[in-house]
């Protein structure tokens, strides 16, 4: 129902001190990424490591406070709406590993085909 097509995926590394301000996958109506996927890859973390994924509903104001905070376990998913989902990775201290991907649609039309490759 979504029209999903293909899905672009990164290895995400965060040393020491890394984190990734809120933001949104995708810009409302882009409609190059659709589904967002996040999967934790360390094993054996605890909440005291930091990296929780903080994530807001949609429409929340830059002053909401998260309405959940998701630690980063191995072997855990998380799959939101790129377009409509705010979220953020909170400050690690140790090495957090994971994949990021995004499942995109076709935007084949009007003489241009999508992928490009």
């Amino acid at each position: 129902m979504l029209g999903l097509f293909e899905m672009e995926v990164c290895f995400a590394v965060y040393p020491p001190g890394g984190f990734y301000d809120r933001h949104l996958d995708s810009f409302a109506g882009a409609r190059n990424r659709m589904v967002s996927l996040v999967a934790y890859l360390n094993e054996d973390w605890d909440e005291a490591r930091g990296g929780a994924l903080a994530v807001w509903p949609e429409g929340a104001g830059e002053d909401d406070i998260p309405t959940a905070r998701i630690v980063p376990e191995g072997g855990g998913i998380v799959l939101m709406l790129s377009e409509d989902i705010p979220h953020a990775v909170e400050v690690t201290t140790e090495k957090r590993l994971g994949l990021a991907g995004w499942w995109r649609v076709n935007q084949s039309g009007a003489g241009r085909v999508d992928p490009l490759n």
